[in-house]
């Protein structure tokens, strides 16, 4: 297997390389120059996603450094508990209960409540500066996971866009080796077609 992909890529290089073959049709040069601008349009990418996905990552670690704090919360009631066919069942529903602010602001409201938890249950929850629940900030793995994807979405539509292009060349260019094809078959037919009758 790895053999044949060897060759594979071998006979590939051997066939866009530039060399002084004379069976070398201007079309092959031309699909070979194509594949060549191809290639380094994509790895000339790699540098502005880079710098995106840099962008990126600075950018959620902004969002996330939003004033955000972790307070606890203080159940007011026990959660609540579904009933089944089969019995009752506890699964994670909004209850009731209060928090403090860092400035000393008592609030109540609902915070999802883990099953079975009883009244006077602590949990720990986000807030903003105005103390309103808000979602946990991303971790450092979430915001690199950020960068990474951004990067690597550029390169991909980088590289669609390059290959893309160069299919349409390669097209525009096969279009042409079938005329000359065609061409060279209805010449070569004319020339059979007099040596028959002389």
């Amino acid at each position: 297997m790895m053999k044949h992909v060897t060759e594979s890529v071998m006979r590939w290089v051997r066939r866009h390389r530039p060399d002084g073959n004379p069976l070398r049709r201007r079309s092959d040069r031309l699909e070979s120059a194509a594949l060549l601008v191809t290639v380094l349009l994509v790895l000339l990418s790699v540098w502005p996603a880079a710098a995106a996905g840099s962008q990126a990552y600075d950018h959620a670690l902004r969002v996330a450094d939003d004033g955000r704090r972790e307070v606890v919360a203080t159940l007011l009631a026990s959660a609540p508990v579904t009933s089944l066919s089969f019995g009752e069942v506890s699964r994670s529903e909004p209850a009731p209960a209060r928090w403090t602010t860092p400035s000393g602001l008592e609030i109540s409201g609902s915070v999802m409540a883990p099953p079975l938890a009883k009244a006077g249950t602590r949990i720990r929850i986000w807030i903003d500066p105005a103390g309103r629940r808000v979602a946990a900030p991303p971790t450092p793995v979430d915001l690199r996971v950020t960068a990474v994807a951004t990067a690597l979405l550029l390169v991909l539509a980088a590289t669609v866009v390059a290959a893309t292009g160069f299919a349409g060349v390669r097209r525009l260019l096969d279009r042409g080796r079938y005329r000359e094809w065609e061409a060279a078959w209805s010449l070569a037919d004319a020339r059979w077609r007099r040596r028959r009758r002389s």
